[in-house]
């Protein structure tokens, strides 16, 4: 073997420690992924910790109903959100059932799929690999406004009397720490708490709307905090597309659900494209999981988009186009009809990109 010349040596070895910064940021900001995603769940709950829980039905996908009421009161509730795509989800499991196993008969422990980008399809294979035997609830957006779904995994811990007690992202010592005090604490009569009420039904100023309804106006405010109103049936209206996404869908999604990735890169130079023109007006609506304002300042500059951008903070846009997949595209005509909807999952999206 031949001796490595002493100026290419200098050189290999330079170029070496030259990646020890990149490496270290890299491991860096996979920390801080976890801290980030600690603190968004924290801060999401943060309100709520000592207050009331909903009562809720929930149907597990299994038929079953969990009736939230019955249990507050009796035993605390444990509701941890997930997703097949979700990889700090996807290492937290073994952890999961270890915890249902061990405490099923103490917590009501509940396990909720966020619905988004997944189905029955994807959910029932992802449970077997897992080997999760906890109910399982596959989420259509109602269970994360309730309960403030802000990241995956989230957890929601729920004690005895009923009232919020810990919303977490992490599996660490302070969680199990948590999870250990509502199990051993002690009971309090049911007739002091006092619970919330959750109609299943939309109240009227929460009307979810359908392909065939018709809407007066439309008003936004972007990122930019520029408004934005749209006034339907005049001589002026135009066509509109709203546009529900996550700015993380493209990059996150890329290995763990390419289809829905694909989809969301699709979508983006689609509308890229599209807004140019000034037969119809485009708005891109932002999910609130895993974002914010200045995540889709980033988005924006990452990619290079003008897209009129705005952010679902409280998720109500999301709640009344009753919207829960990552691309979903609503098209009205210039009357304000709802003329269509369609989501990644659905089988017409790329005939509707095409035709678009």
């Amino acid at each position: 073997m031949k001796p490595i010349h002493k100026k290419y040596l200098n050189l290999f070895v330079t170029a070496v420690f030259s990646l020890v910064p990149f490496y270290q940021q890299a491991h860096a900001e996979e920390i801080d992924y976890a801290a980030d995603g600690q603190r968004r769940a924290q801060s999401a709950g943060e309100f709520l910790v000592g207050k009331p829980a909903p009562d809720m039905k929930i149907t597990t996908i299994d038929g079953s109903t969990i009736d939230l009421s019955e249990m507050y009161g009796k035993k605390p509730v444990y509701i941890k959100f997930w997703a097949t795509w979700c990889i700090p989800c996807r290492e937290q499991m073994p952890g999961f059932e270890a915890i249902y196993k061990q405490y099923h008969d103490q917590i009501e422990v509940i396990s909720v799929n966020t619905g988004i980008n997944d189905n029955l399809q994807s959910v029932k294979p992802f449970l077997k690999k897992m080997g999760l035997t906890m109910p399982t609830v596959i989420d259509d957006g109602t269970l994360a406004r309730a309960f403030q779904l802000r990241v995956t995994p989230q957890h929601v811990l729920i004690d005895k009397q009923g009232q919020f007690s810990y919303f977490g992202h992490v599996d660490d010592e302070n969680f199990h720490n948590q999870l250990e005090r509502i199990i051993h604490q002690s009971t309090v009569h049911q007739s002091t708490v006092d619970k919330v009420s959750i109609a299943h039904s939309p109240a009227p100023d929460a009307h979810t709307y359908q392909v065939g309804d018709t809407l007066k106006n439309l008003a936004f405010t972007t990122i930019n905090d520029n408004s934005i109103e749209l006034k339907f049936g005049e001589d002026n209206s135009a066509k509109v597309g709203l546009v529900f996404f996550g700015p993380w869908c493209e990059w996150y999604l890329e290995e763990t659900a390419p289809e829905s990735s694909k989809a969301c890169t699709q979508v983006r130079e689609l509308l890229e494209e599209k807004s140019k023109s000034n037969n119809m007006k485009w708005v891109s609506i932002s999910t609130n999981v895993w974002s914010s304002v200045a995540e889709l300042h980033e988005y924006k500059k990452s990619y290079g988009t003008s897209l009129t951008i705005v952010f679902d903070g409280d998720g109500k846009l999301f709640e009344v186009f009753g919207v829960n997949q990552i691309p979903t595209i609503i098209l009205m005509d210039k009357s304000g009809r709802i003329e269509s909807k369609v989501s990644v999952q659905d089988s017409e999206f790329e005939n509707v990109l095409t035709s678009l």
